[in-house]
């Protein structure tokens, strides 16, 4: 039986283009049906072409559906692919013959490849799902969060700046409104944190796209959109965002646990953020409007602490907006960082990442199932 560093390093990749690679290869062997939309203007940093790619594993006509979806936010995108892969390795058969999965593999490939949380135009793709036409309107605080947000210089973000201006901040105003203005959402900076953009994103328009085709004839759908960094180290945290009293929130409790209810406890401050443009209500919604049940939920996997976290967003930042004089070893340094606060090296966290995916897809696939025979 191989040990945990073996199986973690099997399934895990270091690259876009290895990741990829690896996806197209085991999705052909399954006989899925692969569908890849080319990036139209971007490539990775050496020239390889960039695409969105999707595998459908089953009948076409299938009535329930699970969707696994990989790669919204660039250097979170490794665990989401090690649990497709890891699925698609292992694949045998359905729990029932009216059963599908859609494996959607580099939802974000330009943040991806560039080791950045964002697209090409410095949009958080996760906040991009709005009516742009009447975007949200703006806080108070967030002219205010995204100036303190902004201090860096040649060598990288100013984070003790950063760090003074929001400490004073949170004295003034409360810690739940501080959080919530970084992580929520804005489209009034373009080159602040959280940038939902001005438009439909490509990969926005593309995901639309796949889901509204896939999703046509189905009855009942699962949602998984694979994420990491919130939440206890390499253990799973549940974001479901349906109302606590409806259906598909109950279903999600019963397929995964408490583990739902508990998500809120993974802020620090201790409310989860009002967060707006969630590809994973985007999915939702677009199967609803099919015809669909629905159980859905963003699952992060935790890594290191949240002031660690907000120093990985910083870091985002300058580097699409505020690096072009530095050194190519600063960029390379700091990227580096970011990296491995969304996707740690150590081989434990892997596995275990791996261990959970797993569990948490049987149960949805069970779930799935069990709806099937009601």
């Amino acid at each position: 039986m191989p040990d945990a560093a073996g199986l973690a390093l099997s399934a895990f990749s270091e690259s876009y283009e290895q990741a990829r690679e690896k996806f197209l290869i085991q999705a052909e062997s399954v006989g899925a049906d692969i569908q890849s939309y080319a990036h139209p203007s971007s490539f990775a940093a050496g020239g390889t072409p960039l695409a969105l790619d999707a595998a459908w594993v089953g009948p076409r006509d299938a009535k329930h559906v699970m969707v696994m979806i990989s790669g919204t936010h660039g250097p979170e995108s490794y665990a989401g692919a090690a649990i497709q892969l890891d699925w698609l390795n292992s694949h045998k058969a359905f729990p029932s013959p009216s059963m599908a999965m859609l494996l959607i593999h580099g939802a974000n490939p330009f943040g991806w490849a560039h080791c950045s949380r964002t697209t090409e135009n410095n949009v958080d793709l996760n906040r991009n799902f709005i009516n742009h036409q009447q975007p949200p309107s703006p806080s108070p605080l967030v002219d205010r969060v995204q100036s303190l947000l902004s201090p860096s210089s040649a060598k990288g973000p100013r984070f003790m700046s950063v760090v003074l201006g929001l400490v004073k901040l949170l004295l003034r105003v409360g810690i739940t409104k501080v959080v919530n203005e970084i992580s929520n959402g804005q489209y009034s900076h373009p080159k602040g944190i959280g940038f939902g953009g001005n438009h439909a994103e490509w990969s926005n328009q593309t995901l639309t796209q796949i889901l509204t085709e896939g999703l046509k004839q189905a009855d009942q759908v699962a949602i998984i959109d694979w994420h990491t960094g919130i939440g206890d180290y390499a253990e799973p945290c549940f974001l479901c965002f349906d109302a606590p009293d409806s259906e598909a929130y109950q279903r999600a409790c019963n397929w995964w646990g408490e583990g739902v209810e508990k998500s809120s406890t993974n802020y620090a401050s201790g409310q989860r953020p009002d967060y707006q443009g969630l590809l994973i209500n985007a999915a939702r919604d677009i199967a609803q409007a099919a015809g669909a049940k629905t159980t859905s939920s963003v699952i992060e996997f935790g890594t290191y602490a949240n002031h660690k976290m907000l120093k990985g967003l910083l870091i985002d930042r300058w580097m699409r907006c505020d690096a072009d004089d530095a050194s190519p070893e600063s960029v390379a340094r700091l990227q580096e960082q970011v990296l491995r606060l969304f996707y740690p090296t150590d081989a434990q966290w892997r596995a275990r990442v791996l261990e959970q995916g797993a569990r948490i897809v049987s149960q949805g696939l069970a779930g799935l199932s069990a709806e099937h025979t009601d």
